[in-house]
């Protein structure tokens, strides 16, 4: 299970103070070899992509972890004093499957579409147009795709999260006039690992 936080930052306290974590997790520590572990914290650059603009990724078991996280808050008072002292506000979450999981997230910029996922959507059909798309842009990495568990997340439901060296290098999926052939892209976002966005 893929579990990601949706967040905003605390204006109230200096930039610079939410992004020197870097890309250390909101959670009792958990080691990246064991199963459940950060993956990425990414922010949104240049203002492109819907908000909240930064977004922490977890992968876990099950649900049954979410208790051991919540019983961690209970223990350190309350849930919104310890977001409060690591700048942030923790707008939404959701809980989602792998449908499709390429390459770790690297470096580069990480392009994220949103797309529509609910009751009338397969994982393997979704995860077929999600590879077809792979082979037809070459220059970036499908990293992701994942699709709410039921209705635990935010619409649209579903998101794919794309790996490329640069800008100039999105140009061609971002262009792509297929793209809602198969799949119902609503809209899409532009990040980078937290510390390396432009914050505008």
């Amino acid at each position: 299970m893929i579990y990601i936080e949706y967040m905003e930052h605390d204006r109230s306290i200096p930039l610079e103070l939410f992004q020197a974590r870097g890309d250390q997790p909101w959670r009792p520590e958990s080691k990246y070899d064991s199963i459940d572990h950060p993956i990425a914290v990414l922010g949104r650059t240049l203002s492109l992509g819907p908000h909240p603009p930064y977004m922490a990724i977890w992968r876990c078991r099950t649900l049954e972890k979410l208790d051991e996280w919540e019983s961690y808050f209970k223990a350190r008072q309350n849930l919104h004093q310890a977001a409060s002292r690591n700048a942030i506000h923790l707008s939404n979450a959701g809980c989602y499957k792998e449908a499709f999981s390429g390459p770790p997230i690297g470096g580069g910029i990480q392009y994220i579409e949103y797309f529509a996922f609910g009751l009338n959507h397969s994982e393997n059909e979704i995860a077929h147009c999600f590879r077809k798309r792979m082979m037809i842009h070459r220059n970036g990495i499908l990293n992701f795709v994942l699709c709410r568990m039921g209705p635990l997340g935010p619409d649209p439901g579903g998101l794919a999260i794309w790996s490329f060296e640069n800008h100039a290098e999105i140009e061609e999926i971002v262009l792509d006039g297929k793209r809602h052939t198969d799949i119902d892209i609503v809209t899409a976002g532009i990040y980078r690992k937290l510390g390396e966005e432009a914050a505008v």
